[in-house]
């Protein structure tokens, strides 16, 4: 598992949310029976649509339930780790797997994931929406470093629309997925929904991912990645696609190398503060071994990378606690 990677460049007027349109649906529907200003087909025809927008808003996430599953790794999963490292790597050590271990039983209340990661066409409603920044790096000052760049100002070439967003940094997926009324999943919710509750190597088991996930490419600009949902078999046992490969995906939790040791197991949403963010499931620069979902990776939150992308979250019920 060595991490190559590619070019790499460092650096709400918001839609009114979902459940606020829904709050407003019921209110507006509550004057017009008071006032008698609607008939009570228009009023049926409104609660009908008003239910719709509560459906569209988890039409393209998945549902985690409720309960423990297997964080991490062994002591002896880490050594074939090593081993399988060091086919592409001479130099990796047994240290680079040691915020892995040790593996534990977790337990994390239901929640929801988003089904894809976030696609560049997704991204742009929130760009138009917003006037937040686009997915590039504008600080370039090499043609190389610019090569990273899919997006023109806010635009970008109709082949793309469906790959997910890259060059994006932590604050504008956390933006982005606010935007959504949602939130970046926990560590501990990525590898859940990618790994399912027994703890399996790949989202679609223990099977090597050719065939499964977009990895080990050479850049090559708008044909480097693949669109969301190419890979039907390559799906998590709760129905999450590209969890493995792609893009690497920003998540909630600050990085902590000794975390699975003293983080809490019921539930954990990693440290208060730091100064590095956790990013998982890979890329299409990495080999295979570099692809497992329990492999752990850590970056700056405001660099960008043209590897990195992301998918949002949401709860049940109510937010957890940080600790």
């Amino acid at each position: 598992m060595s991490f190559h990677f590619p070019i790499i460049s460092p650096t709400i007027l918001s839609f009114v949310a979902p459940a606020c349109a829904l709050i407003l649906s019921f209110a507006s529907l509550a004057i017009a029976e008071h006032t008698g200003y609607k008939h009570k087909k228009e009023l049926a025809q409104e609660r009908t649509r008003a239910k719709a927008k509560v459906k569209s808003d988890y039409s393209r996430m998945v549902n985690i339930s409720s309960g423990k599953f297997k964080r991490g790794s062994t002591f002896n999963e880490t050594k074939l780790h090593l081993a399988e490292c060091k086919k592409n790597d001479r130099s990796c050590s047994l240290w680079w797997f040691k915020d892995e271990y040790p593996d534990r039983l977790v337990y994390l209340n239901g929640y929801w994931i988003d089904k894809f990661e976030v696609s560049n066409a997704k991204y742009l409603e929130f760009v138009k929406a917003t006037g937040h920044r686009p997915a590039l790096d504008d600080s370039c000052e090499t043609k190389k470093c610019a090569e990273g760049n899919l997006w023109e100002g806010s635009s970008f070439p109709e082949r793309i629309k469906n790959q997910p967003v890259t060059q994006v940094s932590w604050q504008d997926a956390n933006a982005y997925c606010e935007w959504q009324g949602k939130r970046l999943p926990s560590e501990a919710e990525w590898e859940k929904a990618a790994r399912g509750p027994s703890g399996n190597k790949y989202p679609w088991g223990n099977a090597p991912p050719k065939r499964r996930a977009t990895f080990q490419r050479k850049w090559h600009g708008g044909f480097t990645l693949t669109d969301v949902g190419s890979y039907a078999n390559g799906v998590s046992v709760y129905g999450a696609h590209d969890m493995a490969g792609n893009v690497w995906e920003w998540v909630d939790d600050w990085y902590d190398i000794n975390y699975y040791r003293t983080g809490r197991r019921k539930n954990p949403r990693g440290l208060a503060n730091g100064e590095f963010k956790v990013l998982r499931g890979g890329s299409w620069v990495n080999f295979p071994d570099t692809l497992r979902s329990a492999l752990r990776r850590w970056s700056r939150p405001e660099i960008r990378f043209n590897d990195t992308g992301f998918r949002c979250a949401k709860d049940e019920v109510h937010e957890t606690k940080k600790n």
